[in-house]
């Protein structure tokens, strides 16, 4: 795959697409339409944004395998080609990432997102023939490593060196533990060779660094904002970029962060936002929870503080 060609679809906020779910807990493809679409007519288009289905942020560790593929292929469809959509592959059964990933490449996914399989911890050489596997299990789609440190794999260089011989690793979805000196020199070697995808905040560095991309959430409910970001970061602008996350990426990761302490999975205050925006939200399945009315009303005096439109302090 060309990489220049690669870094120009695989561009900007790169958002985690909420599985939705009905009252009785299956799965509400109609809403994940309804939301792909908001986000492709509000400008998260192909060269502006990347859309990422069935992630941790679609809860995948809560879906079948037949409910991973119909909310893949119901994002991909609504997508109708107009923005990329990266599939996760994830699972501690390396038959089911090859299952995903051979599903993806048959309903024209752009690609895929593949983490080392956790719960086991892989040795280096466990990893290279884990990505070997997924590549020589496709044909034609492109791939996205994903460095999850917390699951107690950090890729080494040495590794990510070799997996940049494999045709289709074309991107890298890139945090390190403390963020730092690591994690800049990780950019900076892989930016030529791969489309590198910002997962630790630094949306800033990673773009003067060469990256391509970032991780947002707040895009699901504002992506206008993310946009804007976007906007300031291609221009180079990157005082401004960075005044725009410090005032309202950052409040709503700290949210996220207080939410996380009080119950598992990441799409119980997305699901929440959105329905206090009027939009689809819908309930959560075990372990995690739905958010209380308190969770609720201060959720919403955070969307109103850092100016998402339409949100309204509770009692306004």
């Amino acid at each position: 795959m060309n990489i220049a060609s690669v870094k120009q679809i695989l561009r900007g906020p790169m958002i985690p697409v909420i599985t939705h779910l009905k009252a009785d807990l299956t799965v509400d493809e109609a809403a994940i339409r309804e939301e792909v679409r908001y986000l492709v007519d509000h400008g998260v288009v192909t060269g502006q944004g990347v859309l990422l289905a069935v992630g941790a942020g679609g809860d995948f560790n809560m879906l079948s395998v037949a409910e991973r593929k119909a909310a893949a292929k119901a994002i991909v469809e609504a997508a109708a080609g107009q923005a990329p959509v990266l599939v996760g592959a994830q699972d501690t059964n390396v038959e089911v990432v090859l299952e995903m990933a051979r599903f993806a490449e048959e309903i024209g996914a752009y690609g895929i997102q593949a983490s080392t399989p956790y719960y086991y911890r892989p040795s280096d050489d466990d990893a290279l023939r884990f990505y070997r596997a997924v590549h020589d299990a496709t044909e034609q789609i492109a791939i996205m490593a994903y460095n999850t440190f917390w699951h107690d794999y950090d890729f080494p260089f040495s590794v990510l060196d070799e997996l940049c011989e494999l045709e289709r690793i074309v991107a890298l979805k890139w945090a390190r533990p403390d963020n730092g000196v690591p994690y800049m020199k990780g950019v900076a070697r892989y930016a030529e060779r791969l489309a590198v995808v910002d997962n630790g905040g630094m949306q800033v560095m990673n773009h003067m660094l060469g990256g391509t991309g970032y991780i947002t959430h707040l895009a699901t409910l504002w992506p206008e904002h993310d946009l804007e970001v976007w906007a300031l970061l291609e221009a180079g602008d990157y005082p401004a970029a960075q005044q725009k996350i410090m005032a309202a990426n950052w409040p709503w990761q700290a949210f996220r962060g207080e939410m996380a302490a009080r119950t598992s999975g990441e799409s119980p205050p997305v699901k929440a936002g959105l329905e206090l925006l009027g939009r689809h939200g819908g309930p959560c399945r075990l372990p995690s929870r739905a958010l209380t009315a308190d969770e609720r009303t201060k959720l919403s005096e955070v969307l109103a503080a850092i100016g998402v439109p339409g949100a309204l302090v509770a009692g306004d």
